[in-house]
C-alpha cells in the first residue's frame, strides 16, 4: 500500500567532476532554483498525485558524495513517487527543467535493507539501521541528471533522465535570498531565478588559472563536454568476480566501486544475490583473506586502471570520484565493451543467460600480493595491464571485521600500463 513507503530520508545534490585536481576542481556548478511567482522554478520530490513532499534550493556537492541543501534534511515522511528539477549549469549557463517518474518500490526496499555491510557494527551504536537512507540527485552535462539511492557504505543507481533547456522568464530573475520558517517541513520562496553570468564562477577562473591549456581546448571546443561519457560509464555488463588465493580459500566476500559511482559489499548475506545481476565496469575491488595457520585476518585493495597517486593515497579509506573522459578509465572501459560490443545504456535492463557472463579474475600468491589480473569470456582472455595492488593490510578487530589497520605501505605493485593522465585536466605532481 501506499501509505506504508514512509521512512526517514534525505535528499543530497552532487555536481560531475571534470577536472581532478587536489583543489578547486572543475565540474558541473548546479543552482537549485525556486520562485514564488512560478511555482514549477524549483526542485521538488512530489507523490504520483502531485501532493508535494519537499523543495530543495542551494549548490550541489562533489560527485560521488553529494551535499544537502536546504529542504534536504532527513525526517520521516512518504517517499517519492516523482521528481521535478529546475537549475542552472552555472558552468553551461543554462536553465534546466525536467521531471521523471522514481521506482518507489525499489527505494522503499533499498531504503528499508538491514542487511550485514562493513560497516553495520559502528552504524548500530549511532543509531542507523538501514544500509540506505537518501536520494541523491547527481547533475552531469546537459540536462542529465542521475538518481541515487545512498548510505553508509554503499550507492545504488536507481533512475537516469534528460532535462530540457529552458529560458525563464526575465520578470523572475531578481535574486531575492531565501528564508525559512522550517528548515524540514517549510520554505518561503522569496527567492527568485538568478541572472546567467558566467564571469562569476569561480571554479571557471580556478580552472582557467590552474591549467590555461585545458582552459584554452574548452574555448576552441577540442575538448568538448557531453552527457554521453556518463551514460556510457552507466553502462552494466554480465560479468561476476573470481578471486585467488594461493594456498587460501577465498570465501567470496568483497567491496566494488564502479564507473557509475555506485558502490556496495557483497558479504556473506548476499553471496548469490549478484551472480546473475548486470554491474557497470568496476573501478576498485576490496576484499579479505584469513590465513588457516595463524588466524590473522588480512585486507587487501586493488585498483583497476591507474589514478594519480596522492588522490588514492589521500582517499585511503574513502571512494575515488572519476572526472569526465579519464584517459586511464576509458581505456579500461574498452575491454568490457570489446567482449560486449552491442551493450549500452539502454540494455541495462535486459538480462544475460549465465552463458554470456564474462569473469573479472584477480589472483594474489600465498603472501596476498596481486600476481595477475583479467577479464575472460569463453577463450577470450583480456589482461588488465592496468591494474595494481593499492593496499595490504591486517584488520583491526576492534573496529570490526572489514576496517584495515592504518600505517601499512601503499601502492603494493604497480600497473604494467602507462598512466593517461593529461596534465591539462588532472594535477599529476
Amino acid at each position: 500500500m501506499r501509505e506504508n513507503k514512509v521512512v526517514e530520508w534525505s535528499a543530497r545534490t552532487a555536481g560531475a567532476n571534470y577536472t581532478l585536481y587536489k583543489s578547486d576542481n572543475f565540474g558541473t556548478e548546479i543552482s537549485l532554483q525556486a520562485s514564488d511567482k512560478i511555482p514549477s522554478y524549483s526542485t521538488s520530490f512530489y507523490l504520483a498525485d502531485d501532493t508535494w513532499l519537499r523543495s530543495l534550493v542551494g549548490g550541489s556537492g562533489s560527485w560521488g558524495y553529494g551535499s544537502t541543501p536546504l529542504g534536504g534534511n532527513r525526517f520521516e515522511q512518504p517517499l517519492p513517487d516523482k521528481v521535478r528539477v529546475t537549475y542552472l549549469d552555472n558552468v553551461a549557463n543554462q536553465y534546466y527543467q525536467g521531471e521523471h517518474n522514481l521506482p518507489t518500490d525499489k527505494i522503499y526496499a533499498l531504503m528499508t535493507n538491514t542487511d550485514k555491510n562493513m560497516e553495520s557494527e559502528r552504524l548500530n551504536d549511532v543509531g542507523f539501521d538501514s544500509n540506505y537512507y537518501a536520494i541523491e540527485l547527481a547533475f552531469a552535462p546537459n540536462g542529465w541528471v542521475i538518481v541515487f539511492v545512498t548510505g553508509w557504505p554503499g550507492r545504488k543507481e536507481i533512475a537516469s533522465f534528460q532535462a530540457t533547456p529552458i529560458e525563464p522568464d526575465p520578470k523572475t530573475l531578481e535574486g531575492e535570498p531565501v528564508s525559512s520558517d522550517d528548515e524540514y517541513l517549510y520554505i518561503d520562496y522569496k527567492y527568485y531565478l538568478k541572472n546567467k553570468d558566467i564571469t562569476k564562477n569561480k571554479s571557471l577562473s580556478a580552472f582557467k588559472d590552474k591549467s590555461p591549456e585545458g582552459y584554452e581546448q574548452w574555448q576552441s571546443g577540442a575538448w568538448t563536454i557531453s552527457s554521453d561519457w556518463y551514460k556510457q560509464m552507466q553502462t552494466k555488463y554480465p560479468w561476476n568476480l573470481s578471486i585467488s588465493i594461493d594456498g587460501q580459500e577465498w570465501n567470496g566476500e568483497y567491496y566494488a566501486e564502479f564507473a557509475n559511482i555506485e558502490r556496495f559489499t557483497v558479504l556473506d548475506e548476499q553471496l548469490g544475490k549478484y551472480e546473475n545481476t548486470l554491474k557497470a565496469v568496476p573501478t576498485k575491488i576490496r576484499t579479505w583473506a584469513t590465513d588457516q595457520e595463524s588466524g590473522e585476518r588480512t585486507e587487501a585493495e586493488v585498483h583497476l586502471y591507474p589514478r594519480p597517486q596522492w588522490s588514492a593515497r589521500s582517499l585511503r579509506n574513502a571512494s575515488y570520484q572519476p572526472y569526465y573522459q579519464d584517459p586511464n578509465l576509458n581505456r579500461f572501459f574498452k575491454y568490457f565493451k570489446e567482449l560486449y560490443p552491442n551493450r549500452s545504456l539502454v540494455t541495462n535492463e535486459e538480462p544475460a543467460s549465465h552463458d554470456e557472463f564474462a569473469t573479472l579474475k584477480i589472483n594474489f600468491d600465498k603472501d596476498l600480493v596481486l600476481t595477475e589480473a583479467y577479464l575472460q569470456k569463453g577463450n577470450q582472455k583480456i589482461p588488465i595491464e592496468g591494474a595494481y595492488q593499492f593496499s595490504r593490510a591486517p584488520i583491526d578487530l576492534e573496529e570490526g571485521q572489514y576496517t584495515a589497520e592504518r600505517g601499512y605501505p601503499l601502492f603494493i605493485t604497480e600497473p604494467n600500463a602507462e598512466d593517461l593522465s593529461d596534465p591539462a585536466f588532472v594535477d599529476i605532481d
